[in-house]
């Protein structure tokens, strides 16, 4: 073979080398790379697998598995070149693009490990926004009726023994509400939680002023309860809530998907209105009903509370978020009416409809679901800076 063949082949061969090294994919580029860096071949590593992250290039980039290990590839080849700047660079870029990312003790190198525990891996915070259901419990502290109270009986939401012959009217006292809060995580499995609530809820009463009379039972003379009035009104209300709360997570770690917990916590409530949605009488003379009466307008209400909660709740990790389900107990410390203008400033419950509000602390059960989001933001941590 001539001169001119050989330069010919070695062209041909040139160019051959050159097509195929060209016609690799970043998936192959990236294997090709992790293979110098286990032969310790670091030089070229980070300049030949750099470009795969641009879509720009007109071809196909890294997948975002891919993507993963090319910054877990570069940050290690920049800590044993000894570029501080780089790979604390590329450590960042590494953390936003896998949130919470774990190492592994059989793989990875111990100055990875020593790098890594140096930065903020954690969020930041958390935002949950929540929605449910509550259901109205009042606590009685004391007993009021238009008459001798001993004649009077009252059933709330439905739920008791009527005076013979009289019919329960109340509904269940259901409501709804929306839960908006921001959630910082502490250490061992502890959480602080501060938040926005709209509340709507309700009750119903069941007012029934009786007489006694004389009844045989079994032979037996027994003094049976009959309702000469009996007045039905349902009581809504709308709270705005600022709970403050503490969560246990059991089994807080990015390995489980189901993380089961259990709070405790505050809240200062203020009332935004408060009306009798309805309201209905049996007996007596005529009445008139206004359902557009605002008994907050009237201070029938205590506008100001406070109540403290416990709850209980299941969170199911979706990648680095959660879904939430919540079971939740809450207790009103104060009374929920105003004393003061029980008689004077309510024409409309104790005149038309023979209804006096007792006094009680206005309870809670509620159930929830809800959507946590994590918001991260990595940074090296001030005492390795």
């Amino acid at each position: 073979m001539g001169a001119f063949e050989i330069r010919l082949v070695a062209v041909f061969f040139l160019l051959f080398s050159t097509f195929f090294v060209s016609a690799q994919t970043w998936t192959q580029k990236l294997l090709i790379a992790e293979r110098d860096y286990d032969a310790g071949r670091l030089v070229n590593i980070v300049d030949n697998i750099s470009g795969g992250f641009e879509k720009s290039l007109g071809e196909k980039g890294y997948t975002r598995e891919e993507k993963i290990r090319a910054l877990k590839l570069i940050t290690k080849v920049y800590i044993f070149m000894d570029n501080e700047s780089k790979s604390d660079e590329s450590m960042i870029k590494l953390l936003r693009a896998d949130k919470e990312h774990n190492l592994d003790p059989k793989v990875d190198p111990a100055e990875l490990y020593d790098l890594y525990r140096k930065f903020r891996s954690q969020p930041i915070f958390r935002i949950g926004l929540r929605v449910g259901v509550n259901k109205s419990y009042p606590n009685i502290i004391n007993t009021f009726g238009t008459g001798n109270t001993g004649i009077v009986s009252k059933i709330y939401n439905g739920v008791g023994e009527s005076p013979n012959e009289a019919s329960v009217n109340g509904g269940s006292g259901t409501g709804f509400f929306i839960n908006a809060m921001a959630e910082r995580y502490l250490d061992w499995g502890l959480e602080v939680g501060l938040g926005l609530e709209f509340r709507n809820s309700q009750y119903s009463v069941d007012n029934y002023i009786t007489y006694g009379d004389s009844l045989q039972v079994n032979g037996i003379n027994e003094i049976a309860q009959f309702a000469v009035l009996s007045t039905m009104v349902t009581h809504q209300q709308s709270f705005f809530r600022v709970p403050l709360l503490l969560r246990y997570n059991f089994k807080y770690d990015s390995d489980n998907s189901f993380v089961p917990y259990i709070a405790v916590g505050a809240s200062y409530d203020y009332l935004l209105d408060a009306k009798y949605s309805e309201g209905n009488r049996t007996g007596g003379t005529e009445y008139k009903f206004d359902s557009d009466l605002s008994l907050k307008e009237l201070d029938l209400i205590a506008k100001n509370n406070f109540s403290v909660f416990a709850c209980i709740g299941l969170k199911m990790r979706i990648k680095t978020h959660f879904l939430t389900f919540e079971a939740k107990f809450n207790k009103a410390l104060l009374n929920y009416i105003n004393p003061n203008n029980r008689w004077s400033n309510n024409p409309l419950s104790t005149y038309d409809l023979a209804f006096v509000e007792d006094d009680f602390s206005l309870d809670m059960l509620s159930f929830s679901f809800g959507y946590t989001y994590s918001i991260y933001n990595p940074q090296k941590l001030k005492e390795f800076k």
